[in-house]
């Protein structure tokens, strides 16, 4: 059974305990929320359940290059939430690279390079992102096959998947990215990701891909 003596002692901490919660620093709270933020960004974890948008820049000197690039791949997902190229825009994580991979039939149309009207509010909203991303963003065409139709003002398809690229170059430069950190490149039916023996894989294989990546 505890004395009179250590139940002053006990009593005696209690309040020193509540003191010192009630004078902690504006500062001190300030430091501890920020720690937390920072500790939960990457994956946007914490008290809120909604999906929140994160600063690459900032955050590129907290976590790993993967990291990073994870956290780029959700803001993708978020900016183009309710848009016309929501669940169109594929996502891919290679190394150090977010690929960013959208299909020519959503852009254009079939043997053509004008990028189709809806889709540019949603590419201006893509390019407000990237404009605030660490790196450089390479824009690749693609195409599916090595023949063009007889009336196609293209000579060949290098040519235009260069012209598709150039497009989608124009839009994100128009949207605030920085020209220095872009650049095109047309590989025509050269870098197939599928098949081209079945309608499904020439699909595929026809796109554009919007690459952002660090230089060595």
């Amino acid at each position: 059974m505890g004395t009179f003596a250590d139940l002053v002692s006990l009593m005696l901490t209690f309040f020193i305990l509540i003191i010192s919660m009630s004078t902690l620093d504006q500062t001190g709270l300030s430091d501890i929320s920020s720690y937390f933020t920072k500790a939960v960004s990457v994956l946007n974890a914490g008290a809120k359940t909604e999906i929140q948008m994160i600063k690459p820049f900032e955050l590129q000197h907290l976590v790993t290059p993967r990291e990073l690039m994870l956290a780029m791949r959700q803001n993708s997902r978020v900016i183009l939430a309710h848009s016309t190229l929501e669940h169109k825009v594929n996502t891919i994580i290679l190394k150090n690279h977010l690929i960013l991979r959208i299909g020519d039939a959503v852009l254009f149309k079939p043997g053509r390079a004008k990028l189709d009207p809806q889709h540019i509010k949603a590419l201006k909203r893509l390019a407000r992102m990237l404009a605030t991303s660490p790196g450089y963003i390479r824009i690749e065409g693609h195409t599916a096959t090595s023949r063009m139709p007889e009336n196609s003002p293209w000579p060949d398809p290098w040519s235009l998947s260069l012209a598709r690229a150039a497009s989608v170059l124009h839009v994100l430069e128009n949207g605030g990215v920085n020209p220095i950190r872009l650049s095109i490149a047309g590989y025509g039916p050269s870098r197939p990701v599928s098949t081209n023996a079945t309608p499904f894989g020439r699909s595929r294989n026809r796109r554009v891909d919007i690459v952002l990546y660090e230089k060595n």
